[in-house]
C-alpha cells in the first residue's frame, strides 16, 4: 500500500495543473473575443479625438493665412502710389513699381491685378510657379463676366471677397498645366465712387499642402455642392473634371455640412467633415484614416498576444508540475524572502532620502517648465503686439525706398515718415516695458486697488483677447484697496484669465465672455471670476488646486491654479473655491477686508 504522502503530492499536483489548464483556456477565450470588442472602440475613440484636433489645427493656420493675404491687399489698396494711379492713369509707372515689389516679397502670389469698374484688366503682374520671377502682362483681358469681379464690385469699400478654388482660366479656357488658383479681391473707391477692383491670385496648392500635410489622415476638400476640389493627390474641377464626394466617401448627400462649424462624423467608418469658413466662403474638409496607418493596437498585434497566451496554456502542465514542489521548498523561499525584506528595510532610509531628492529634482523642472510656459506665453502676447506696427514700418521703409528712386522724397515728406516709424518703434518699446515689469519680481509691498492689478493684467493678455473675439466684463460696485505685492495679486487674474480663454478657445464657444465682479462684503472681498466655456468635469473639481494637476493633457504643466491658491492663502490670508455655475466654471476669491 502507497505511503500517504506520496500520494497527496501527486493528487495536490494533478488538481494544480488541471486548475490552471482550465483557467488558461477561459483565459484566452475571454482574452479572444474582449479584444475584438476593445480595438474597434478604442480605434473609433482615438480617430474622434486625433480628427477633431487635427482639424482644429489646420482651420487655425488657414485663418492665419486668410488674415495675412487679407492684410497685404488693403495695405496695397491704400497705398499712396496705387491711390494715385486710380486718380491719375499717368502715373503708372510708381503704380507697377508697387506690385512688382510686392510679387517679390510673396511668392506664393500668381498674380496681382487691378481691374477698372468695367471689369477690364488695367494692370497685371503675373508668376507662372511659385518661386517664379514675376512679370508684367502684356496682353490685358476683359474679366467683368467673372464672378469674383461681380461679387466684388458689389462689396463696400474695405471689404473683402474670397473666392473658391477653382482652375486658372485666361482668355476662357483652363490653362494647362492645371494650375489651382484661390484669390482675395476688395473694391477700389475714390472720393466715394467706384474704381474697380484689385485682386490677389494665390497659388492654391499651399492651401491644400496644409490640409495634405498629416502623416496620419488624407483629406478630400470639396464645395458647397459637393464636388470635390481635390483627393488623391489629384484636383478636381466641377465644370471640367466632375466628380462628387458622396461617389468616393461614405458620405449621405443629406448629411453635407452647409455653415460654418458644421460636422460629420462616422467614427466607425473613419470618417470626419467640417465646414470650415475662409474669408467669406466656406472650405469643405473630409479627413479619412490613411490605409495602413492604425491609431492604436492593430489586430494582428493582438491576435500575436492570444498566439502567446495559447503557447503559455499549452505549457502550463508542466509548469503546474513544477509548482506543486513539497512545501519544505516553498519554506525555504518565504524565509529567503524574508531575510531579502530584511536587508531591504536597512537600506529603506537611504532609499527613502535619494527618493525625495528625485521628487525635489522634478519639482525644480515641473516649475522650470512652467516658467517657460509662462514665457512663451508672454512671448506669444509681445508677438501679437508687434505685428501690426512691424507691418507699417515695413510699408514705411518701402515708400521712402520707393520715393527716393523717383526723386519725391522730399524733406517734409521724409520728416512725416520718420515721425511716422518713431511712433511705431516707441510703442512697441512700450509693450516690451509693460511685460518687462509685469513679470518682474516685487520685493516690496503698496497699497493698490483690485482695478489696477486687472487693467496690468488686461496689458499683457487684452491683444490677444480682442483677436479671439473674447469679451470680459469686469464689474465693481465701488474701488476696491489692497496691501500686499501687486504684482502677485495681478498674478492670480492672469492665471484664472488664461485658464478661461483656453477653455473658451479649445471648446468653440460661438460667444465667448469672461465676467469678473468685485464687491465688499462686511469684512470680507469677494471676488468671482466666471466664463461659459461649460464648466469643469465634476471629477476633477477636487483636484483642480493640487500641484501638477492638469486637464490639458501634455500643454499643461499643472502649476498655474495651485499658484493661485498658494498666493492667495499664504500672501493675502484669503481662499479660493471653484465649483460649476449655469454656463461656465466659477472661482471665487476670499480675501479679508483690511480697514
Amino acid at each position: 500500500m502507497p505511503e500517504p504522502r506520496p500520494l497527496s503530492r501527486r493528487r495536490f499536483s494533478t488538481i494544480l495543473a488541471l486548475s490552471f489548464f482550465v483557467y488558461g483556456i477561459v483565459l484566452m477565450l475571454s482574452f479572444y473575443f474582449f479584444t475584438h470588442w476593445l480595438i474597434d472602440k478604442k480605434e473609433r475613440e482615438k480617430f474622434r479625438s486625433e480628427v477633431t484636433l487635427e482639424a482644429a489645427n489646420k482651420e487655425r493656420f488657414l485663418n492665419l493665412y486668410l488674415d495675412d493675404l487679407s492684410r497685404s491687399l488693403l495695405a496695397i489698396a491704400h497705398n499712396p502710389y496705387f491711390v494715385g494711379y486710380v486718380a491719375d492713369p499717368r502715373t503708372h509707372n510708381a503704380a507697377e513699381f508697387l506690385f512688382l515689389t510686392i510679387m517679390l516679397e510673396h511668392n506664393d502670389y500668381m498674380q496681382l491685378r487691378y481691374l477698372g469698374p468695367d471689369g477690364q484688366e488695367r494692370l497685371r503682374f503675373d508668376r507662372d510657379r511659385p518661386e517664379g520671377y514675376p512679370y508684367k502682362a502684356a496682353k490685358l483681358q476683359d474679366k467683368s463676366a467673372r464672378y469674383y469681379f461681380r461679387e466684388s464690385a458689389k462689396l463696400p469699400e474695405g471689404a473683402i471677397h474670397t473666392s473658391k478654388i477653382d482652375y486658372n482660366i485666361e482668355h476662357g479656357r483652363v490653362v494647362r498645366p492645371i494650375v489651382p488658383v484661390f484669390r482675395l479681391s476688395t473694391p477700389i473707391y475714390l472720393h466715394g465712387k467706384f474704381q474697380g477692383v484689385l485682386t490677389i491670385n494665390t497659388f492654391a496648392k499651399k492651401i491644400i499642402q496644409l490640409f495634405g500635410s498629416s502623416p496620419v489622415f488624407q483629406t478630400t476638400i470639396f464645395d458647397r455642392d459637393g464636388y470635390i476640389v481635390y483627393a488623391g493627390g489629384k484636383f478636381y474641377d466641377r465644370d471640367f473634371r466632375p466628380l462628387k464626394v458622396t461617389e468616393l466617401l461614405p458620405l449621405p448627400a443629406d448629411r453635407l455640412p452647409r455653415k460654418a462649424g458644421d460636422e460629420y462624423l462616422r467614427a466607425d467608418r473613419r470618417l470626419y467633415v467640417k465646414a470650415m469658413p475662409m474669408g467669406t466662403r466656406l472650405l469643405y474638409v473630409a479627413y479619412t484614416l490613411r490605409p495602413g496607418t492604425a491609431l492604436t493596437l492593430e489586430r494582428a498585434d493582438y491576435q500575436a498576444a492570444g498566439f502567446m497566451l495559447l503557447l503559455m496554456i499549452l505549457l502550463a502542465l508542466p509548469l503546474s508540475w513544477l509548482l506543486a514542489r513539497p512545501t519544505e521548498r516553498m519554506f525555504e523561499l518565504v524565509a529567503r524572502q524574508r531575510q531579502e525584506l530584511e536587508e531591504f528595510a536597512h537600506t529603506l532610509e537611504t532609499r527613502v532620502r535619494e527618493k525625495t531628492l528625485e521628487n525635489a529634482r522634478k519639482d525644480r523642472l515641473l516649475i522650470h517648465q512652467a516658467r517657460l510656459a509662462e514665457l512663451g506665453e508672454m512671448i506669444g502676447n509681445i508677438a501679437h503686439q508687434w505685428r501690426h506696427p512691424l507691418t507699417r514700418l515695413s510699408l514705411i521703409l518701402q515708400n521712402i525706398k520707393a520715393l527716393g528712386r523717383t526723386g519725391r522724397l522730399d524733406d517734409k515728406r521724409l520728416e512725416s515718415m520718420l515721425s511716422g516709424a518713431k511712433e511705431q518703434i516707441f510703442f512697441m518699446s512700450e509693450t516690451i516695458d509693460t511685460f518687462r515689469n509685469f513679470y518682474k519680481p516685487a520685493t516690496d509691498t503698496e497699497d493698490f486697488t483690485v482695478r489696477e492689478a486687472y487693467e496690468k493684467v488686461l496689458e499683457i493678455v487684452g491683444y490677444d483677447l480682442r483677436h479671439k473675439n473674447i469679451v470680459v466684463d469686469y464689474r465693481e460696485e465701488a474701488p476696491v484697496e489692497l496691501h500686499g505685492m501687486q504684482n502677485q495679486f495681478a498674478q492670480i487674474f492672469l492665471n484664472l484669465i488664461l485658464n478661461a480663454r483656453d477653455a473658451l478657445t479649445e471648446r468653440h464657444v460661438s460667444d465667448p465672455r469672461i465676467r469678473i465682479d468685485v464687491r465688499r462684503e462686511e469684512e470680507m472681498i469677494r471676488i468671482r471670476v466666471c466664463d461659459n466655456a461649460g464648466g469643469i468635469p465634476p471629477e476633477h473639481l477636487e483636484k483642480i488646486f493640487e500641484p501638477y494637476f492638469s486637464t490639458k493633457a501634455e500643454q499643461g504643466t499643472g502649476i498655474g491654479l495651485y499658484m493661485v491658491k498658494t498666493i492667495i492663502e499664504e500672501k493675502f490670508g484669503g481662499s479660493v473655491t471653484v465649483e460649476n455655475g449655469k454656463e461656465g466654471a466659477v472661482f471665487t476669491l476670499l480675501l479679508p477686508y483690511d480697514h
